[in-house]
């Protein structure tokens, strides 16, 4: 149960994971451990490495359009996703995704950068669920819950701060009226 609470709400670079594959058909599977996408290139010319970045756009708004104009834009329905354009039925088009997997199964028997890299996180879910059974230990369960959710939170926030931690900050142009 600790991990299913870790798959719904964690989100951190070691969940990182990469998968290519070629566009036939317009579609392609999502991989099984997928969870959400965080970058999404198709082959193209135009990039330095041979790849340019995919846009997501809305199911309404993908199947509403041309080919023409979701070309470089996918979209998502359950686990399959769409490419926008034609691709070539023969070649087909290289893509690649880099998305956020499930996390290590938890087992005596095989490591997990859970165990290694965040012992208290793993230990607060596990907590929190064992109290959640036992008879008089709701109280407890509500502080191991809290403990996991505000470390969940934290790991997700140092992650989304260490995403743009190279980037220069850039401040809006205020412009006055007088």
């Amino acid at each position: 149960m600790a991990e299913s609470k870790l798959n719904q709400e964690l989100r951190v670079a070691l969940m990182i994971q990469m998968d290519d594959g070629l566009i036939t058909s317009r579609c392609a599977q999502l991989p099984d451990d997928w969870l959400a996408m965080d970058l999404v290139r198709v082959a193209n010319d135009a990039g330095a490495d041979g790849f340019l970045v995919a846009r997501y756009k809305a199911r309404d708004e993908f199947f509403n359009q041309r080919d023409s104009h979701t070309w470089m834009y996918y979209t998502i329905i359950g686990t399959t996703m769409y490419f926008g354009g034609t691709p070539d039925p023969v070649d087909g088009v290289e893509y690649k995704l880099a998305y956020y997997g499930e996390v290590p199964t938890f087992s005596d028997a095989q490591q997990s950068w859970i165990y290694t890299k965040h012992p208290q996180l793993y230990l607060f879910a596990a907590l929190m669920h064992s109290g959640l059974h036992a008879v008089g230990e709701e109280q407890g369960a509500a502080s191991f819950k809290q403990l996991a959710e505000d470390q969940i939170q934290k790991l997700n926030a140092a992650h989304l701060g260490a995403k743009a931690s190279g980037s220069r900050v850039t401040m809006p142009r205020h412009r006055s009226f007088g």
